[in-house]
């Protein structure tokens, strides 16, 4: 008896055993079941949702962030912000930064090969300095570029370009046609026209203007304009030759225009000023009168309106002899580090598009690249109530038109410097002009051979 009961007891324990082992396990498989389910909300390493669901950005392109780089004075956040009202699956983060330290940026993270934004700026000056490794840039002629061309001025979209078109670096911005603005009180002292036309007319020639230049200067001792190297610049922005052939070949001893503007620079020496536009004496002298012509691009009028305020009223604008030229204006392009090359060329190609265009030269004054604009009655009737003339947008509209394609090697800035700085040393006594050739050309042969 005493056996069989210790039997019967143990077996109900082993029973009770075993339903408290099967309790167990199904509460701990409740408990991994929803613990698991609880993760997959958390974040991950990356700081990121496991749920797929939760995720920015999706594979098939719903949605997308763009890093745009810029300096100041663009223009372009209100179109921006419109273009994200009217596409909410795009983000577009802008970071500016001032206008060296933005391409020095640039250069370093194309350099780096890590860091370069989706969307980048490139100004006019630096274009062919990039052009030079054109595997850091997606060519937007991959992209749709072939398609927008027609909505641009064709020198620019020359300098946007390889030279044979193959590769298109970026889509143009606002460009910066050239005129000449004179102060018309000064000029009806020396008896010189005051009319834009008749001004335009009389002064046809560089020739021309150095003789009205002489008029100026013996009826009332003011200068004709401010500095040697500055007509030095103007009249070789007017040739499509200047210092290199597209091979970046030298040729400035065979240059025709460099001939020419240097000529024009030594020999109306004695109707220049003296003043370089970048010296802080420069406002002054244009407030109080010291010359009377300043070659200048639209954007270029406020400089006036600030150096010189209580000159308003004073000034006219006409166009500048010979030919107009160049003076700003960038391009928006794609560094290859993107992965959204084509969310980007569509973001660009829309706020370049001659709509968009439109809006911001009404906002900013940022002349359009977009010829079919230089007819629209917004722009051909900009006017400036500084200045006396009421068709300054119509002016500008063919100064662009009068624009030669230049081109230009990733060592043009230097030789500029070189030619600028040697200009200078006739001015300052140092050197005669043919002594200034020849410092200049053994200063650029030191230069490009290191």
């Amino acid at each position: 008896k005493i056996f069989r009961r210790l039997v019967s007891l143990v077996k109900k324990l082993l029973s009770f055993l075993l339903l408290v082992g099967l309790v167990t396990v199904l509460v701990a498989c409740n408990s991994d079941d929803t613990g698991s389910s609880s993760d997959s909300s958390e974040p991950n390493d990356a700081g990121e949702s496991s749920d797929s669901s939760d995720s920015e950005g999706s594979s098939d392109g719903e949605s997308v962030e763009l890093t745009m780089w810029v300096f100041p004075g663009m223009g372009i956040d209100e179109q921006i912000q419109k273009y994200q009202d009217e596409n909410p699956n795009v983000k577009i983060t802008v970071q500016e930064a001032e206008y060296a330290d933005h391409h020095t940026n640039l250069l370093t993270a194309l350099g780096a090969g890590s860091g370069a934004p989706d969307v980048a700026v490139v100004e006019s000056g630096y274009i062919e300095q990039f052009k030079v490794n054109p595997d850091q840039f997606h060519n937007l002629n991959d992209y749709g570029a072939a398609d927008v061309k027609d909505d641009y001025v064709e020198w620019r979209w020359r300098e946007a370009s390889s030279p044979d078109g193959d590769f298109v670096l970026g889509l143009p911005t606002d460009v910066g046609p050239m005129a000449m603005a004179y102060r018309v009180d000064l000029f009806e002292d020396a008896g010189l026209p005051t009319t834009p036309d008749e001004v335009s007319e009389l002064l046809k020639t560089w020739d021309d203007y150095t003789e009205a230049g002489r008029q100026l200067y013996e009826e009332t001792g003011v200068y004709m304009y401010n500095h040697i190297a500055e007509i030095f610049s103007v009249i070789r922005e007017q040739g499509e030759e200047q210092y290199f052939d597209t091979d970046n070949n030298l040729i400035i001893e065979e240059s025709e225009q460099i001939q020419k503007a240097w000529d024009v620079a030594v020999n109306s020496r004695d109707i220049q000023a003296g003043i370089d536009r970048e010296s802080t004496e420069y406002g002054a002298a244009l407030a109080r009168g010291d010359f009377a012509t300043v070659f200048l691009p639209p954007w270029m009028l406020q400089n006036i309106k600030d150096d010189a305020p209580d000159t308003e009223g004073l000034w006219n604008v006409a166009q500048m002899p010979e030919a107009s030229g160049n003076w700003g204006g960038s391009l928006l392009t794609v560094p290859a580090q993107s992965d959204h090359p084509q969310e980007a060329f569509d973001f660009i190609s829309w706020l370049m598009a001659p709509e968009q265009q439109l809006e911001i030269f009404k906002q900013y004054g940022n002349f359009p690249s977009a010829p079919e604009l230089y007819d629209n009655e917004e722009v051909i009737n900009f006017n400036d109530p500084f200045f006396n003339r009421e068709d300054l947008g119509a002016m500008f509209a063919e100064a662009a038109q009068r624009v030669e394609y230049v081109y230009r090697s990733p060592d043009t800035s230097t030789v500029n410097t070189i030619m600028g700085d040697s200009l200078t040393t006739i001015i300052d006594g140092q050197a005669s002009p043919e002594e200034a050739w020849d410092n200049a050309l053994a200063e650029i042969d030191r230069q490009l051979s290191r």
